[in-house]
């Protein structure tokens, strides 16, 4: 049973058309109903509203102040629906009114640009949201953004889906001059030198921690970065050794002269970066999404390492090739 004061959106609408137009008839033709409809609409509205809405005796037709009042929220509502419908089409498309993606700082650096230049035509905005992985995790998580590009790959929640990206190796990188000098596997560079690692609270931080135990070697830790591209500087002045990934050289090439990359067990020590959306909610879009980056990886990424370090072809790879070995 329709309440007196609940007043539906169709009449509403009606009311918004005869607002612009010179009369009853008129408003009805272009609605496409007839006049005796339009005039209906109009007096429920009135007997709603406890209120007289429109003056009838007058060509063209005037609103009462009170019919002002009510023309602007018509009008908002109409405005409202038909962006609504229009962002409702457009998903259903495969379209975005805005994209929300976040990326780790280390794959953001050398691919985001392209990758956003590559989905511009998906969505009218836009965002792309950088950092460590535990933060964007938990934004993905809270429904903050749609597609995350991390090394995290949050198993614990079924509601996400998982499209496994690429391969990133981890490679020891020392300074030039003291290689000369040592034998370059990680127990002697321990001995040697001091470590220079990413802060705890980065993932990358976290499985350098994982490595180093797994070669049974103690560290001298006497500088904790947050940033690759002082890591880089630090190694290239001589300050220590480190262990960065393959991504973490494609940023900062410059910054690796004067230091050698060196083979960390035969590349046996990597993390996997992979895009996560939630189930069902972007259609194709993280798909593609996938296939965009593995592209770019592919054509502009995987170049650029072997020309750092001619052996990284054999453990730098995206997850849909057969490593070559």
């Amino acid at each position: 049973m329709r309440s007196k004061h609940s007043i539906e959106f169709g009449t509403l609408r009606i009311f918004s058309v005869v607002a612009e137009s010179e009369s009853l008839t008129q408003a009805g033709i272009r609605l496409g109903i007839t006049q005796s409809a339009v005039s209906q609409a109009i007096k429920l509205l009135e007997e709603q509203t406890d209120t007289t809405l429109v003056i009838r005796n007058t060509r063209p037709i005037k609103l009462t102040p009170s019919g002002v009042v009510l023309q602007h929220y018509a009008d908002e509502m109409r405005t409202s629906t038909q962006k609504m419908l229009t962002e409702v089409k457009a998903v259903a498309r495969g379209g975005l009114t805005e994209l929300r993606i976040g990326m780790i700082d280390s794959f953001a650096d050398v691919v985001g640009v392209k990758f956003v230049e590559a989905l511009k035509n998906t969505a009218k905005k836009i965002q792309l949201r950088t950092g460590y992985s535990s933060p964007l995790s938990k934004a993905l998580i809270n429904r903050d953004l749609d597609i995350l590009i991390t090394s995290d790959p949050i198993h614990e929640y079924p509601e996400l889906d998982h499209i496994p990206l690429l391969r990133d190796p981890f490679v020891i990188i020392a300074p030039e001059a003291v290689c000369t000098n040592i034998d370059v596997t990680p127990q002697a560079l321990a001995s040697s030198l001091p470590f220079i690692r990413y802060c705890r609270q980065s993932r990358i931080g976290m499985m350098t921690d994982v490595i180093t135990r797994r070669l049974r070697i103690n560290l001298n830790v006497m500088y904790e970065l947050d940033s690759t591209q002082s890591l880089l500087r630090f190694v290239q002045s001589g300050q220590g050794w480190s262990i960065v990934s393959g991504l973490c050289l494609a940023r900062y090439p410059d910054l690796l002269n004067g230091s050698r990359i060196i083979n960390l067990s035969n590349g046996s020590h990597a993390r996997y970066l992979s895009l996560m959306s939630r189930k069902s909610e972007l259609n194709d879009l993280p798909k593609k999404s996938a296939l965009i980056c593995q592209e770019i990886y592919k054509k502009d990424i995987l170049p650029q390492l072997t020309t750092l370090a001619p052996w990284l072809k054999e453990q730098a790879y995206t997850i849909d090739e057969i490593p070559i070995i």
